[in-house]
């Protein structure tokens, strides 16, 4: 055998090693998408009481991306003899498919009990179905997402109550789980709950359509014309619809201005921590994060602090005076000094709500 032929044996082992190499390699990454990373797993189990007035459930961070390593899930628990309808929001968009699957960020339905578990489902990519109703007073949501890519919005999902349940289904779900397991509620319907119920939501329609899923429409046009009320607003009697108040406007303004920049007149000596020196103007106007953290939102009252998220340092000119100790014919003696000085001040230029129950980003 030639040099030649050996040659070209080497070379095809060679490339044949390369293969093999390559394909495990793939392999390889393809499990570590899976695995890799896990152990700083984001988890939180949250069990929610289905009242008449409904409620929402949205990814972290909704409409913004959503974080990575997240294990998050909702058991939805309604009164006995009354069932659960999510009604899925059409801005609905996760990590896309893998061969057709939701492997890795998905919101996935299911219904179980002791004897039997319904899957309804597991979503991901920009497909999630518009409604479900559950067969029982229980259903669990749960949302993934892995430690690579993310998407956003998310997912919102508006869940309510629908009366009138199958009480023969009903007591075979009771006989399958067992009396102690079937959640003791009762329906709140205080006031404090329904203010929690607001708070989830961004806009009249949203909120209306939850309370009242059939009539909600006919609710929203009723507002401006409903007569049980003491008085008829200024609404009421303009023509046109666009002239109306508008709520969501309102709404929308209270959250975009809670948390903002505003001018706060500081004083130059505390600023600045000078004790030797005097100056005119005594204060300056400074733009610093002022307000509550969004005020009728679920961030509201929970220990979130306005904190700046940008800042930048401005140049001032003033008027500085500074007592100078001169020797004068053996005598200590002090003169006045005016002096055209420069300061720089910290100005905030944007603002955000730092929250101490947000999960990791």
């Amino acid at each position: 055998m030639n040099g030649a032929m050996v040659f070209q044996m080497w070379i095809i082992l060679l490339l044949a090693t390369l293969s093999k190499v390559g394909k495990a390699q793939v392999a390889n990454a393809k499990v570590l998408r899976g695995n890799s990373r896990r152990d700083d797993l984001y988890h939180k189990d949250e069990n929610i009481t289905v009242t008449p007035v409904g409620g929402v459930i949205f990814s972290p961070n909704y409409p913004k991306a959503y974080p990575r390593n997240l294990r998050l899930s909702w058991k939805l628990l309604a009164p006995p003899g009354n069932l659960i309808h999510l009604q899925f929001d059409e801005q609905f968009h996760l990590e896309e498919p893998a061969n057709g699957k939701c492997s890795y960020d998905f919101v996935e339905v299911e219904e179980k009990s002791q004897t039997n578990t319904i899957k309804w489902g597991r979503w991901c990519g920009q497909k999630a179905p518009s409604s479900l109703t559950s067969k029982s007073s229980m259903l669990r949501i749960i949302f993934n997402s892995d430690d690579y890519f993310v998407a956003k919005p998310g997912f919102k999902i508006y869940y309510s109550l629908l009366g009138d349940a199958n009480w023969e289904a009903v007591t075979e779900l009771m006989s399958d789980m067992g009396a102690n397991e079937m959640p003791a509620t009762e329906v709140p319907q205080t006031l404090e709950d329904l203010d929690r119920t607001i708070a989830t939501f961004d806009t009249i329609e949203q909120l209306l359509q939850s309370l009242s899923p059939d009539t909600w429409r006919q609710d929203l046009d009723n507002i401006y014309t409903q007569t049980y009320i003491y008085y008829r607003s200024k609404s009421y009697h303009l023509a046109s619809r666009q002239n109306k108040v508008d709520l969501n406007r309102l709404h929308d303004d209270v959250k975009r201005y809670s948390c903002t920049p505003r001018n706060y007149s500081v004083n130059l000596r505390e600023e600045l921590k000078t004790t030797n020196a005097v100056f005119f103007p005594r204060c300056l106007l400074v733009k610093r994060c002022g307000g509550n953290c969004g005020c009728g939102t679920n961030n509201w009252n929970t220990g979130c602090t306005c904190q700046p998220s940008k800042t930048t340092t401005k140049l001032h000119e003033v008027l500085k005076y500074a007592p100078e100790t001169t020797p004068y014919k053996h005598q200590q003696r002090q003169r006045v000094r005016w002096v055209i000085d420069e300061i720089f001040l910290s100005h905030h230029e944007m603002c955000e709500c730092a929250c101490p129950l947000q999960p990791p980003r």
